[in-house]
């Protein structure tokens, strides 16, 4: 700092006040800790955002003062991980995220005088590789699938649902007069349920989204009705969350659950997985080009790209999905491509030269 900026922030000071001093020994490792902790986001995203720091960022950047990271050490390391085998595309991209978030938030609070990510582009993440499941194969997962659980796998790909949201189905999201399905429970079992399966008043993607409808065709309506008359709805506790509070703060209330194991328990992720869903797949004999075991995630993304392919606007798919439009853009953006043929064919039918009028001809001459 020069003589003269010093000066002057000395006269723009109130009277009687100290202005706070340039910390220039500051690590990234102690500002990362202190980030951290001023963090206001789901447990779950919080649990990432320390593992990031912990394993991969610190490592290679804890011992560094703030001040000294250049712009062309981050181009540098960016490469470095690009170039790591053992780094897939999309952990780069996340501990990138969090690196760039931590050195924003340095730069914000007077830390450091320049952020040496700007204009730094991060690793390159690649087309994500999913199965997308054929009808064929979605219905034979639904008449193999345990009787108690058979509903499940068809509020993913008849919904989209994430599979913690198809857990938390309860009684009172179905509407058979609009034909919508509310989304707005999933059920966790994470650190911030004291690792028990938990209903919460929550959706996955976002605290502040708090319900999405989905409109649910009528054999999934015949089904859960159905479903509800065999194994009749039970009552259990369900977490009303409120944005920026934890589990432990919020109020409870009651919800009436359509899945249960028989213990009486809530359903979880390990024993959905293990017990169910892999076993159906092996007998059924589905694995993807790999010969890999598909996941229940696939049939949120088979549902997403049988709108997409077929016209669906992708406004329209967000909205019933929970994701952004630049997340489906960015996601499924070859799928949106191959639209060009027919969706440009009917562009260039609307737009071309309209006929001459016979009424018409010869008025100009």
């Amino acid at each position: 700092m020069t003589r003269a900026k010093a000066q002057t922030i000395l006269d723009e000071t109130p009277a009687g006040t100290v202005p706070e001093p340039v910390v220039t020994n500051l690590t990234f490792r102690q500002w990362a800790a202190d980030w951290l902790d001023r963090r206001r986001v789901k447990e779950t995203s919080l649990a990432s955002y320390e593992i990031a720091i912990r394993k991969h960022l610190n490592p290679r950047w804890g011992r560094k003062r703030l001040q000294n990271i250049e712009k062309a050490q981050v181009e540098a390391w960016v490469k470095e991980v690009e170039a790591d085998p053992r780094i897939a595309n999309s952990t780069a991209e996340g501990h990138w995220k969090v690196f760039q978030m931590i050195m924003k938030d340095a730069l914000q609070n007077g830390k450091i005088t320049r952020n040496p990510t700007y204009e730094v582009e991060g690793p390159y993440v690649g087309p994500t590789d999913w199965y997308v499941f054929t009808p064929e194969e979605c219905w034979a997962i639904y008449d193999e699938f345990p009787e108690r659980y058979r509903p499940i796998p068809m509020l993913g790909f008849a919904c989209g649902a994430r599979q913690a949201e198809a857990f938390a189905v309860c009684q009172d999201v179905m509407s058979f007069d609009t034909g919508l399905l509310t989304l707005r429970r999933q059920v966790l079992k994470t650190q911030e349920t004291g690792h028990k399966p938990m209903l919460i008043d929550r959706l996955k993607t976002s605290p502040r989204l708090t319900t999405k409808d989905v409109p649910a065709p009528s054999y999934l309506q015949e089904e859960l009705a159905g479903h509800a008359e065999r194994y009749p709805p039970m009552v259990t506790e369900t977490v009303l969350w409120e944005h920026k509070k934890t589990v432990d703060t919020c109020k409870r209330g009651p919800a009436r659950a359509l899945f249960w194991t028989p213990r009486g328990g809530l359903l979880s992720r390990s024993h959905f997985n293990d017990d169910l869903w892999k076993p159906v797949l092996r007998r059924l004999g589905i694995k993807d080009e790999k010969g890999e075991l598909p996941t229940f995630h696939d049939l949120r993304h088979t549902f997403i790209s049988t709108c997409l392919q077929n016209g669906i606007p992708e406004h329209t798919v967000a909205a019933w999905v929970g994701d952004t439009v630049e997340e489906l853009r960015r996601t499924y953006s070859h799928l949106l491509k191959d639209h060009a043929d027919t969706h440009g064919a009917v562009a260039a039918r609307l737009t071309a030269r309209p006929a001459a009028s016979p009424s018409r001809i010869g008025i100009a001459a």
